[in-house]
């Protein structure tokens, strides 16, 4: 069914719930699995204080750790990439593409109205621009 399946994650409950439904899809189908985290860097901030993009990677370098070992604990292997941009969407879009895999899987926060028009959101945009399927995943 899948052959390559890429996970959006960021260390939330929403990515790890995103993660157990990869997790599962990737046993169904014998498929890889790719864990992307971004660190989204903000050009004004780094200009301010530029340690803090480097304490950005480290964290999201840190969370995609603690997901592979779940992948691990689950007896799967999984391919790791942190991506530091100004932009998670098209970063994720572009992996996809680049890496070409058959299921993106992202977790969503569930924001609905002014928020939602307020913050955007990555995974909307993801889906608006993906080379393939996107599983929004549930996290009750």
């Amino acid at each position: 069914m899948f052959k390559k399946i890429m996970v959006g994650y960021d260390g939330t409950k929403f990515s790890d719930c995103a993660l157990k439904d990869a997790i599962k899809l990737a046993k169904e189908s014998q498929a890889k699995l790719l864990l992307v985290g971004v660190a989204e860097i903000n050009v004004e901030l780094q200009a301010l204080a530029p340690e803090a993009n480097n304490v950005m990677e480290e964290r999201t370098r840190a969370d995609l750790d603690k997901a592979a070992a779940k992948v691990k604990k689950a007896g799967l292997s999984c391919e790791v990439k942190v991506i530091v941009t100004t932009s998670a969407q098209e970063a994720l879009v572009e992996t996809a593409k680049k890496s070409k895999v058959d299921l993106i899987v992202l977790g969503t926060h569930g924001r609905t109205g002014l928020m939602r028009l307020l913050m955007g959101s990555t995974t909307a945009r993801v889906i608006g621009h993906a080379p393939c399927s996107v599983l929004v995943a549930p996290c009750p």
